[in-house]
Order: C-alpha cells, then sequence, then structure tokens
C-alpha cells in the first residue's frame, strides 16, 4: 500500500561526508570506491520564507542574535537590538527569470508535411481558442509557481459546457501529490490538499481532491475515532493507495480520457537556489555595515580638563563648551573600513547575480545597439531560458494535449482536434532592435527566400500587429482589386455612352436655375462652367442599377 499524501522532498546536498572503510585483500584495482551522499530536506514553506524579505533568516534571533548588554550602574542585562537588512533578491531573480521564460506567446505549429487547407482552418480555431480562454496567463502563473515553489499544475474541467481551467499552486496552499506508473512514467492518480471553510460547520477544515483517470474523487478531514476512510475500500479505481484521516464525500466524472493534470516539479528548487547562501551572507555584511556606521560613522566628540561645561539645547545639540585654558575638546578620527566592506559586497552581488544567471540592465551610453549586442549583454539569461524551456517542453506538450481535448469537447470538434496534429514550443525572449528585425524581415521578403506571410507573423511577435494580421493583409489587397475592377467597368460604361451635339451658347435649365453649356467641337461633349458633363458622376447608371 502507497501513502497518497507523500511525495518525494526537496533536497539541497550537504557537505558531511560518510565514509566507508574496510580492510584491503588482494587486487587494488577490484576495490569499490564507495561514498554515501547525505542531503537535508526543504519544503515548499522554506522557498516561501526565502522568497518574501520578512521571512529571510537575517531576521532571526538563532542567525543573527541582538546583542545582549551589562549595565555596571544597576548590574541589570539589557538586549540591544541590531539593525537587520533584508533585500528582494528572491523576487529580482524570479520576475527576470520569468520575462525571458514567458515573454513571448507559446509557438504553435502543425506538424503535417503538408498543410491541408481544413488543417489550417482548425489550428487556426485553436490558436483564437488559446488565445480567448487566456492559457498564456495560465501558462505564466504555473512557471511562476514552478520557479518560486518548486513545481506547479493545471487542471482541466468542464463547467456547463465549457473548458476550464485552473492553476494549483503552494502559493495558494495547495501541496500537490503526484504519482506516476512504474512501467510508462505516466500519471496515474494526482492528489491535492488544500484548506478552507466547512460549509456544515463554518469552519477551517483540510480537504483533499484525488483525480484519477475517469473521476474526481472529493474527501474531508476527519478528526472523529474510527471515521478514517480506506479509497480502495470505497473507490474501485484506486489501486494500491491509502489515505488515512479523510472520509469520502463524493466523486464526480471529469470526461476527459485521461487524467486532466498537466504536472512540472523543478528537483533543485526554488530558482534562487545557488544563489540563496550568497544572498544570505550578503544581507549579514550589510548589517554588520550597518551596526559599524551606528557606531562609528557620527563624529565622537573628546574633552580633556577638570572643570569643562556644555551647553546645549532643547533637541540635545552641543552649542557652546566652556573650559580653563589647558581644557581642550576634539573628534575622534573615523576607522577606514568601507574599502573592506565594498570589496565583500561587490564580490558576494556579483556572485548572486551570476550563480543565478541573471543579467541587471547595463547603462547604455549610445543609441540603439544592433541585435547581436543585445544579444550577448543578456547571454547568461538568455542561456539559461534556453535550458528552462528544454525542461518545460514536456509540460508544454502535456497542456496542449488536454487543450486540444477539452477545447475540443467544448466546441464540438473533438474528432477534428483529436487529428490535428499540433505541437508547441516555448521561444525564450530576447531584447531585440524592433528596426533592425523588420528591415531583416523585408529584405529578405524581397530576395524571395522569406514569405510576406512570415514576415507578418514577425511583426505580430514585435507588438505591431494582431495575430489574424496576414488575413488582414489579404483582404485589403482583395478589396483593392475588386476596386479597380469596379473602376474599370465605370470607364467603360462612361466612354459607351453617346454624346449630345448642342451648339455653343446653350443653357440648361438646373434646380438652381439656367446654367451655361459650352461644347467641345472634337468630341462633341457638353461642359457645363463647373467643368462637368452630364453622366460624369455615372448617376444614370447608378440609378438604373438601384431602382
Amino acid at each position: 500500500m502507497k501513502q497518497l499524501l507523500a511525495k518525494k522532498p526537496f533536497l539541497r546536498i550537504s557537505s558531511a561526508a560518510i565514509s566507508v572503510t574496510r580492510e584491503i585483500t588482494g587486487d587494488m584495482t577490484d576495490f569499490p570506491v564507495e561514498d554515501v551522499l547525505t542531503y537535508y530536506a526543504l519544503s515548499q514553506a522554506d522557498f516561501l520564507r526565502e522568497y518574501e524579505p520578512t521571512g529571510h533568516k537575517i531576521n532571526s534571533q538563532l542567525y543573527y542574535p541582538d546583542k545582549i548588554l551589562f549595565n555596571e550602574e544597576d548590574k541589570k542585562y539589557y538586549i540591544q537590538p541590531v539593525i537587520r537588512c533584508a533585500f528582494p533578491f528572491q523576487q529580482v531573480i524570479a520576475t527576470k527569470h520569468l520575462c525571458h521564460l514567458c515573454g513571448n506567446d507559446i509557438q504553435f505549429e502543425i506538424s503535417t508535411p503538408r498543410e491541408k487547407e481544413k488543417d489550417t482552418d482548425t489550428f487556426f480555431d485553436f490558436c483564437k481558442g488559446w488565445l480567448n480562454k487566456n492559457m498564456e496567463v495560465t501558462w505564466h502563473e504555473a512557471a511562476k509557481s514552478a520557479k518560486i515553489t518548486g513545481d506547479c499544475a493545471i487542471a482541466f474541467y468542464m463547467n456547463k459546457g465549457k473548458m476550464r481551467t485552473k492553476n494549483f499552486s503552494f502559493l495558494n496552499r495547495d501541496v500537490l501529490y503526484p504519482h506516476y506508473d512504474e512501467i510508462t512514467g505516466e500519471l496515474s492518480v494526482f492528489a491535492r490538499t488544500y484548506s478552507d471553510i466547512d460549509p456544515e460547520t463554518n469552519l477551517p477544515a483540510r480537504f483533499c481532491e484525488v483525480w484519477d483517470s475517469s473521476h474526481l474523487h472529493f474527501f474531508k478531514e476527519s478528526t472523529e475515532a474510527g471515521a478514517d476512510a480506506n479509497p480502495l475500500d470505497t473507490i474501485g479505481s484506486l489501486k494500491n493507495f491509502t489515505l488515512p484521516g479523510f472520509i469520502h464525500q463524493k466523486s464526480t466524472p471529469h470526461n476527459f480520457s485521461q487524467i486532466p493534470i498537466a504536472y512540472h516539479r523543478v528537483d533543485s528548487g526554488a530558482c534562487w537556489t545557488p544563489g540563496q547562501d550568497a544572498i544570505d551572507k550578503y544581507e549579514l555584511a550589510i548589517s554588520h555595515l550597518s551596526m559599524n556606521n551606528m557606531a562609528y560613522a557620527f563624529p565622537i566628540m573628546v574633552l580633556k580638563g577638570d572643570d569643562i561645561r556644555i551647553k546645549g539645547d532643547v533637541y540635545g545639540n552641543v552649542k557652546a563648551i566652556f573650559g580653563g585654558k589647558d581644557d581642550s575638546a576634539d573628534y575622534l578620527s573615523n576607522p577606514e573600513s568601507s574599502a573592506a566592506f565594498d570589496l565583500q559586497l561587490r564580490t558576494l552581488l556579483q556572485q548572486i547575480f551570476t550563480g543565478t544567471f541573471t543579467v541587471l540592465p547595463p547603462e547604455v551610453k549610445s543609441g540603439d545597439l544592433p541585435g547581436v549586442a543585445i544579444k550577448l549583454l543578456f547571454s547568461p539569461a538568455v542561456e539559461k531560458a534556453m535550458q528552462d524551456a528544454k525542461e518545460f517542453n514536456p509540460f508544454i506538450d502535456k497542456l496542449t494535449e488536454l487543450f486540444k481535448e477539452g477545447y475540443g469537447i467544448e466546441t464540438g470538434n473533438s474528432t477534428k482536434y483529436a487529428a490535428l496534429s499540433i505541437f508547441g514550443w516555448i521561444k525564450p525572449y530576447v531584447h531585440q532592435n524592433d528596426t533592425e528585425l523588420f528591415s531583416n524581415a523585408s529584405t529578405a521578403v524581397q530576395n524571395k527566400y522569406l514569405s510576406r506571410q512570415t514576415a507578418s507573423e514577425l511583426a505580430t511577435l514585435a507588438g505591431y500587429g494582431k495575430n489574424y494580421e496576414w488575413d488582414r493583409v489579404s483582404r485589403e489587397e482583395h478589396y483593392e482589386q475588386m476596386a479597380d475592377l469596379l473602376t474599370d467597368i465605370k470607364r467603360k460604361q462612361i466612354a459607351q455612352q453617346p454624346t449630345l451635339d448642342i451648339s455653343a451658347g446653350s443653357q440648361r435649365q438646373t434646380s438652381q436655375g439656367l446654367h451655361n453649356i459650352n461644347v467641345n467641337p472634337d468630341n462633341k461633349r457638353i461642359w457645363d462652367e463647373n467643368g462637368n458633363w452630364p453622366g460624369r458622376n455615372n448617376w444614370d447608371t447608378w440609378n438604373a442599377t438601384h431602382q
């Protein structure tokens, strides 16, 4: 029997080594080297404490205790609080990682060798549904959870015929328990525990949701003796699992052909893990520097003499010093420690960002930088995003597969979406020069090794168009062709109209009165004083065809 509410812990390797010694006899080459690694486990709550500045180690009395001073006058001990400096490095690192990982939308393509027209239409409907369902926002929230807490999950479900998604994350106090099939490696059972208000008692209670291949099962924690329910006894689909301390409430079908859960885990934990030790030491060094500045940054006055009087104001500031001719007053010189602190802080700060592949914005003293220069400046962050894109690729595949099935059920096109072969991938965001991008695309189109549609898609990625921009361009060209064709027809109709032979100096009666009509003797066309002739605006043709 397996415990359903059990998961692999997040581990960090320890420097402690367990040596294995034994006597060696015989050939030295056959002796195996044995070494046992030791780890210490971290919870996802530890990641949240590292993420929030108020939970940093520098605020702990065990890590950085306050000073205890003894007063000689009253013979008592007093606690002097020390300055504690905590900085949101973890939040900066997570934000920058998410910027390069989720800055571009998920890229989709049809994996068939030759795109058929019906497949293309279905593919466009898929992309439109992906945007309408805000899947980019859902993906960003999942990536944020994985970067901060080490894992994430997206659940798909049907609500009144509409497909919906929900993010599961420890950021929302959800604890996720995935279980995989030992043979196929696919997700076999997924459980989530969370706390909510019990509608029966109006008190906080702990609940558990269990997803299997066909149903969603609901459990509630019970403190009553003998109220434990084993899912193996109540639900036949959950095999070889036990859930002590919970009672089964209900089960509903989720209407998917598989477990509608896309789950991803980062075994190393939070994204700032490589630089966490440097962050702790940086905050400790800044705290020591602050205490040093409190002690020595302000001048210390030294008074020498037997009869020295000091006059000050109501705020305690010294205004006058009185003394004899042999008395003196002076200031102590401050100890020079800024250079040592500066070296330590600069080294720690560099290691924090270097170890987490984070790039601070460089100072640009010239105009627009070429694309290759921008990529070199942000190369550490881009390289990390490329690595993350490969690691998240199975998660994106599962997300695409579940979205096809759920959106197909909603639109009634399950067969079309099931037959559509779509693959998606993450394109890391790179700061770029848009002018250079458009110039290169225009050159490629002119040299005919890049289609105009692809160039339009590049403009869309840069934010200068919509995802249906190519359709707009095609419609505009179609309207221009129709307008040119209509103009040619009108010209032919005008040319076929008979001309009137009226002598010069004649007049024509209009609603505004009599107007002079001039005659061109060459083509016998009648001109009025405004340069018009009957039928020039084609009103006769319009009236004849629009009765």
